[in-house]
């Protein structure tokens, strides 16, 4: 048993084992929770007998050839033996965390809980530093590290390190843009009334050369996490644009599309600016387009949703509500009179036969009715929620029953050359 205040020690320790048999190794990170808090409540000097007192838990509980450093403060590093299955793995955590809580307490200050990254050491000899960064990510973006409790992560096991796959997503991001790798998509909506489809909404499509179509599962999340979401947003903004005005004057058909408006240009007061540049550069029929405002960023928001709708429709464009019902509902956004459609959320078309889910349906639609509002109900997969929406009067649906999302190709030559109608 070893123990020692030094990272450059600890290191040297990891780069031992590396070149030995680091597959009966884990690194830990430990952090004391709320440590600065209890600084606060009892002064500095009970803050290091804390800190002695763990370090000193610590040396008793490791074995031999496992090592441990107090790095500063309230952040320490261990190196121990335990094999690296799930199970045996969290049994050691739980029994070591059990045992820092219960240690002996002789000044009444209460229970000791820790946050615990725990990084499986790889026969492929991780740096020391990368290990550690792998072992303090995961400690210190464990969901439940807010919880009074102990917590932990497991690299590669109970954590994924996301950061590392978006920093590389957006490396891959940025030349894709230029090299027009991010398609726009569109998915019909089609008119129940008549069976046309002259509105579609914009999607976004990656379609790398080499790897291919890439989920949209795996790349939004890193776009809104980077911030490079509006790029692609109003990249995609400026060939609906120029798309909307093509079709007008080639073949005098008007297509109405609409755009989703991401979270991060809700919030930025001056975002519509940016969308106002790229129209000017790719001028339309301004009635042409729509702004879906998803339900999810406007709850409870009602005085920044009048900003930007009125921004936005004074400008000539129209706005939407998006995903109406996904869980958020707050109806408050709908008195804004300039808000002039109603998206009902897929999640309302789960079970046709539900008759509270087709009594939550009918009244949305009802009350859109009454507020002089189009609705769209998407998500529509079945015939038997077409002829009920049709009985209610919505007048759009979206969804695989009719139309999957395709290319602006394919919808030219469905709907614009040579309309057709759908049944």
């Amino acid at each position: 048993m070893e123990a020692i205040h030094d990272e450059q020690w600890i290191k040297e320790k990891y780069e031992e084992i590396c070149r030995q048999n680091p597959a009966d190794y884990v690194l830990i990170s430990l952090k004391i929770k709320r440590f600065r808090i209890f600084n606060r409540l009892f002064g500095r000097k009970a803050g290091d007998r804390l800190l002695e007192r763990v370090y000193e838990a610590i040396q008793g509980w490791i074995g031999e050839e496992e090592y441990a450093a107090h790095l500063y403060l309230d952040y320490y590093n261990m190196l121990v033996k335990v094999p690296h299955d799930y199970s045996t793995i969290v049994q050691y955590v739980t029994d070591f965390s059990h045992m820092i809580r219960d240690m002996k307490d002789d000044e009444g200050f209460g229970h000791v809980f820790i946050g615990l990254g725990i990084y499986p050491l790889e026969d492929d000899s991780t740096d020391f530093y990368t290990a550690q960064y792998n072992a303090d990510v995961c400690r210190a973006e464990c969901p439940e590290r807010a919880y009074r409790n102990s917590h932990f992560e497991i690299y590669s096991m109970t954590y994924h390190d996301l950061n590392l796959h978006y920093f590389d997503l957006e490396q891959e991001i940025k030349p894709a843009l230029e090299h027009g790798d991010f398609k726009l998509c569109l998915q019909p909506k089609v008119d129940l009334k008549t069976g046309e489809v002259t509105k579609a909404e914009a999607l976004v499509r990656w379609i790398d050369p080499v790897k291919g179509m890439i989920p949209v599962s795996e790349f939004l999340p890193a776009l809104v996490e980077n911030g490079l979401i509006q790029n692609v947003d109003l990249y995609l903004f400026g060939i609906v644009c120029r798309t909307v005005e093509r079709w007008k004057q080639q073949y005098g058909k008007e297509i109405h599309i609409s755009v989703n408006l991401n979270e991060s240009a809700f919030n930025y007061e001056f975002f519509f600016n940016d969308y106002k540049e790229v129209y000017e550069r790719n001028p339309c029929q301004k009635d042409c387009i729509e702004f879906e405002l998803l339900e999810s960023i406007i709850l409870n928001q009602v005085d920044q949703v009048n900003r930007v709708v009125n921004a936005i429709t004074q400008f000539g464009f129209s706005c939407s509500v998006d995903d109406l019902g996904s869980g958020y509902s707050s109806f408050s956004v709908l008195i804004n009179p300039r808000i002039t459609t109603l998206k009902i959320d897929r999640s309302l078309f789960q079970n046709e036969n539900d008759l509270r889910e087709k009594t939550l349906i009918r009244y949305i639609i009802q009350t859109a009715k009454e507020l002089n509002m189009t609705t769209v109900a998407e998500g529509i997969e079945t015939k038997g929620y077409v002829d009920f929406l049709k009985e209610l009067g919505c007048d759009y649906v979206q969804g695989f029953y009719y139309y999957k999302p395709m290319s602006v190709e394919d919808f030219e030559e469905l709907f614009v050359k040579n309309p057709i109608t759908s049944a």
